[in-house]
Parts: structure tokens; sequence; C-alpha cells
């Protein structure tokens, strides 16, 4: 079998992409993931569950996350989601093309204070 090509799976739903990045820290599992994407967002997002689960399932089919063991005494009632190999590197793939991008605005002077 033959290595996915990371490049295959750009640009990433901001949703994805957000998951991604809060398994980039470490195991985590569903209403944590919100938590967090929610806390960064400012409430200016609502992750709603569904939407939440159905991203899950689709990484998880993508292969870049997985289930994986919970941690010593943690709840038995959660199911743990960690990034895989590649899951980590189309997360990196895809924060340099965002980083692209922001050079781009940049350069065009599209932002002004205030």
């Amino acid at each position: 079998m033959t290595p996915a090509d990371p490049t295959r799976f750009l640009p990433l739903h901001a949703l994805e992409f957000r998951i991604l990045l809060v398994l980039r820290r470490g195991k985590s599992w569903g209403s944590r993931i919100v938590e967090e994407i929610e806390e960064r967002e400012g409430g200016r997002m609502t992750l709603y569950p569904a939407n939440l689960y159905r991203r899950v399932r689709d990484l998880v089919k993508r292969g870049l996350i997985e289930e994986t063991d919970a941690p010593e005494g943690s709840d038995p009632r959660r199911t743990y989601l960690a990034l895989t190999p590649l899951g980590r590197e189309v997360t990196s793939l895809e924060a340099q093309r965002l980083r692209s991008l922001v050079h781009e605005v940049d350069a065009l002077d599209l932002i002004t204070d205030g």
C-alpha cells in the first residue's frame, strides 16, 4: 500500500482544521474539542455536536485522526481521538498554505487598523 499524498487533502474545511489543531496538542474527546474551539473563537462560533461528529467521522475515514486508548483514570464513556502521522503532516501543510495567504493579504495591505 502506498502512503497517501498529504497534499490531496488540501484545502481543509475550516472546522476540520480547527479540530486537527486541537488534536495537535494531544488526545481529546468530543465535548472538550467543542469547548476548545469555541473558546478560541471567543464566542464568534457555536459548534453543534452533530456537525462536530460528522467532521470527526470524515477525518477518521480519511485517516487523519483515529480513535485511541483513553488515558489512565479517565471517563470510560469518552471516545478519545488523536492525530495520525498523516494528520500531523496535513495539519502542517494547511498551516503553511494559510500562512502564504496571510502574506498575500499583507502584501495587498487589505487589513486596516481599527
